[in-house]
């Protein structure tokens, strides 16, 4: 099945040209730097250390390791996963499930997802997740990717892979955090991952993903997802590490009634370089589709990008689609490049969209000095009350602090300059 895989996307990668600045879904996103470094294999020293340092209270039982790229059952616990519930390498996956949808949705995506491919062609292994039908998962999943450094000068790459499928009426938690699998926060090396969730009908899929990759290092990931009638998935991501980091986040309806809540925070640095590209096709009946995105850049070095397209098509009638944009620029010189899309087909919906840029507010800060706050203080607080909207749906205490204290020291080193009154 993985060799399958690979044949198909170096067929794929045999036609197409990686993609530069000319290239319109990369016009913001200069992945030059990558495509300049020479790669290797990574050496794998350090996981054992990090994986103790990722714990998750409430998963202690369900956490599957994955390190560059392989699953790791020595670091993995998963004794409380149900016994008809699959968790694991390709090796032992079950065989029709996964032949079926492996590579299915990336294939469909072809060259607009050029390292999609990339990963499918230099894949070692894909972890796999299959929940049959009518069965509900009580512990979340927590799928911890350890990326580690090379042992020489060059640059370490892997490939993680994740396949998720879903039985009818079926339900689950799986929570992804990308982190350094060694020790120091500016090592460099490069994560290029695919998911891949297939949910039949009245499954629920409530997915987390959080990136704290060490400062150094490039990331870049897709998410595929296909949702059956009646099916809901829900998305809280906070991107908030790496040099380099892409999300491309495609969500295709592939029946009536459908829930999909979107919900993404980045935090853009100095040198940071944060990209948000989701398409949403709706193309069936009665569907409902929220999607919030939250970004802060606090450099002038820094640059957010949002390119969010939800299609509404002829046959989705009765659909209510939201989008929102909202985006805080700290600094003189700091960059968002935001593009929210909604095209509208059918005629009976009820739909809306808007994006703000902008600086903290004036009557905001007001009304902590006119408590005798300090103005440093307020802003502070200001800042991470404008993240927490999306963080606060991550829910996990341990999983929510690590990330916050990425933000902390990102946001440290922002200047914090006097609120202009508009």
């Amino acid at each position: 099945m993985l060799s399958n895989l690979r044949r198909q996307c170096i067929d794929t990668l045999k036609t197409m040209r990686m993609p530069t600045n000319r290239t319109e879904s990369y016009r913001f996103t200069d992945v030059a730097p990558i495509m300049a470094e020479t790669f290797e294999a990574p050496g794998g020293a350090g996981a054992d250390d990090a994986a103790g340092q990722h714990p998750l209270e409430e998963a202690s039982a369900s956490q599957l390791v994955i390190v560059d790229g392989i699953p790791s059952l020595q670091l993995s616990n998963l004794s409380s996963i149900p016994k008809n519930v699959f968790v694991g390498g390709i090796q032992h996956a079950p065989n029709q499930v996964i032949s079926e949808q492996l590579g299915s949705q990336s294939a469909a995506h072809g060259s607009a997802l050029p390292f999609a491919a990339l990963n499918g062609a230099l894949a070692t292994d894909v972890a796999c997740v299959v929940i049959p039908p009518g069965v509900h998962v009580d512990r979340p999943l927590h799928v911890l990717y350890l990326s580690t450094a090379s042992s020489a000068a060059d640059t370490a790459m892997s490939n993680p892979r994740l396949l998720v499928t879903m039985g009818d009426h079926s339900a689950l938690e799986i929570v992804e955090e990308y982190a350094p699998g060694h020790a120091g926060s500016r090592t460099k090396y490069f994560t290029n991952t695919v998911t891949e969730v297939h949910l039949d009908e009245g499954a629920e899929l409530r997915h987390g993903y959080v990136e704290v990759q060490s400062g150094d290092s490039y990331h870049l990931k897709a998410t595929l997802v296909r949702q059956s009638a009646r099916s809901s998935y829900t998305c809280n991501e906070a991107t908030v590490g790496a040099a380099i980091s892409r999300h491309d986040l495609s969500i295709q309806q592939v029946g009536e009634a459908t829930t999909t809540v979107l919900r993404a925070f980045t935090v853009c640095g100095e040198g940071q370089l944060h990209d948000l590209h989701s398409k949403l096709h709706l193309d069936h009946p009665e569907g409902q589709a929220n999607q919030l995105h939250k970004c802060i850049a606090s450099a002038a070095s820094g640059r957010g990008v949002f390119d969010g397209n939800v299609r509404v098509g002829q046959a989705a009638q009765k659909t209510d689609a939201q989008q929102l944009s909202r985006n805080l620029l700290l600094v003189p010189r700091a960059t968002v490049n935001v593009k929210p899309n909604l095209q509208i087909i059918a005629d009976d919906v009820k739909c809306s969209h808007g994006c703000a840029v902008s600086d903290l507010e004036e009557d905001q800060m007001f009304y902590f000095r006119a408590r005798g706050i300090d103005p440093d203080a307020a802003r502070q607080v200001l800042v991470y009350s404008f993240g927490a909207e999306v963080t606060q749906h991550l829910k996990h205490k341990q999983l929510i602090e690590r990330m916050q204290r990425v933000v902390a020291s990102t946001l440290s080193k922002a200047p914090l300059l006097p609120v202009e009154r508009r």
